[in-house]
C-alpha cells in the first residue's frame, strides 16, 4: 500500500510563556494551515510505502531526512566541496517527492537535513509513527506498539516531543544574521512549554498538548522522542514505570524478555524511548526534567519540561 501525505514548510510563530511571540520555521500539514512544533504526525503501516511531498515555502532551501529509516540520502556540497544538506533539497517555492518503506515498527523524527543546526533548532522536524501489521485504529483489542509477543499492548498511546529554543538564535536568523553560539532560554514538549504543556490540544500556538489522562488500571503507553540537541533526563512519578523499547528497538520477543524498570530516563539528542505503566490510583502525577535548568521558561520557574498525567 502507498500513502501519500504532503506537507509545506514554512515561517510561523510560537507563543512562549512570558516571552511572547517567537519566530518558528515549521511544517503545516496544508498550504494554509500554520506552521507547528512539531510537525504533522505521519502515520503509516510496516512496508508500505510512504510518498512525502515537501513543499517549501521558505525563502531558501530546505530538505527532509529519515534518521532510522532505510533509505539512500543524496548529499548536496556547495562549489567548494562543503557538506550543506545530507539529502536532496527543496529550492524555494518548489516541491520535491522523498520515498521511503519503514520495515520496522516504531516512532522515528522526520527532520530537516539542510544547515541543520539552524533549520532543526528553529522547528523543522515531527514523527512518523509506523504501526505493527494487523494494527486497527478502531480496534482496541489489536494496539500494540511493536507487534504481539512484544510486551507493548495499551490501551492509551502519548507521543511526547522534546525540544529547545535559543531566542536569541531565532532573532538572529529572523535578521539574516548567524549566530555564533547555542543557548536555550526555553525548553519544550511538543512545542509548548509548562504550564501551556497541560492546555488542550489546539489550544495555544502549537496544536499537541502533552497533558496524559487515564483512569486507573489502563495501560499507558509514552513515547519520548529528543529532536533537540542536547541531553534530558525525563523523571516520572509514577511508581513503575518500565522501558519496552528504545530506539525503537523492542526489548522483549518470544525468547527474551529486556525490559526493565526505570524512574528517570536519560535521553539523548535524536533518541527515542517507549514506557509502559499501568495507571496508578486517582491523582496528578509529574513528568519533568530533573535537569531542573530545563524547567524554567527563561530563568522562571516553573516552566520548560513538566507536563502532567492525570488519573481518574
Amino acid at each position: 500500500m502507498t500513502m501519500l501525505v504532503d506537507i509545506w514548510a514554512k515561517t510561523g510563530n510560537m507563543a512562549l510563556p512570558g516571552n511572547g511571540p517567537v519566530l518558528i520555521w515549521g511544517f503545516a500539514s496544508s498550504v494554509g494551515a500554520n506552521a507547528q512544533i512539531p510537525g504533522p504526525i505521519i502515520e503509516v503501516t510496516e512496508n508500505d510505502t510512504l510518498e512525502l511531498t515537501l513543499h517549501n515555502n521558505l525563502t531558501f532551501p530546505t530538505s527532509i531526512t529519515f534518521p532510522g529509516q532505510e533509505f539512500t540520502p543524496q548529499p548536496v556540497k556547495n562549489p567548494e566541496g562543503t557538506l550543506v544538506s545530507f539529502n536532496s533539497e527543496t529550492a524555494p517555492n518548489s516541491s520535491r517527492q522523498y520515498i521511503i518503506s519503514p520495515n520496522r515498527p516504531g516512532v522515528f523524527l522526520y527532520e530537516s537535513g539542510t544547515s541543520s543546526a539552524a533549520q532543526i533548532q528553529m522547528g523543522l522536524y515531527g514523527v512518523i509513527v509506523v504501526r505493527p501489521p494487523g494494527y486497527i485504529a478502531s480496534a482496541p483489542s489489536t494496539w500494540t506498539a511493536y507487534g504481539q509477543g512484544t510486551g507493548s499492548e495499551y490501551d492509551i498511546e502519548k507521543i511526547l516531543v522534546i525540544g529547545e529554543v535559543d531566542t536569541s538564535q531565532h532573532t538572529q536568523l529572523d535578521a539574516g544574521n548567524q549566530p555564533d553560539s547555542y543557548k536555550p532560554d526555553f525548553f519544550l514538549i511538543n512545542g509548548r512549554s509548562f504550564p501551556d504543556t497541560i492546555s488542550p490540544d489546539s489550544s495555544g500556538s502549537q496544536p499537541y498538548s502533552s497533558k496524559i489522562a487515564a483512569s486507573t488500571g489502563q495501560r499507558v503507553l509514552l513515547r519520548i522522542i529528543n529532536a533537540g540537541f542536547t541531553n534530558h533526563n525525563i523523571r516520572f512519578q509514577i511508581p513503575d514505570v518500565r522501558i519496552v523499547a528504545v530506539d525503537s528497538w523492542p526489548l522483549m520477543s518470544a525468547s527474551l524478555d529486556g525490559t526493565y524498570r526505570k524512574n528517570t530516563i536519560t535521553i539523548g539528542a535524536g533518541e527515542s524511548y517507549d514506557l509502559l505503566f499501568t495507571a496508578p490510583p486517582q491523582g496528578r502525577y509529574l513528568i519533568y526534567d530533573r535537569s531542573l535548568q530545563c524547567t524554567v521558561n527563561g530563568n522562571e520557574f516553573p516552566g520548560g519540561i513538566i507536563t502532567v498525567i492525570e488519573v481518574a
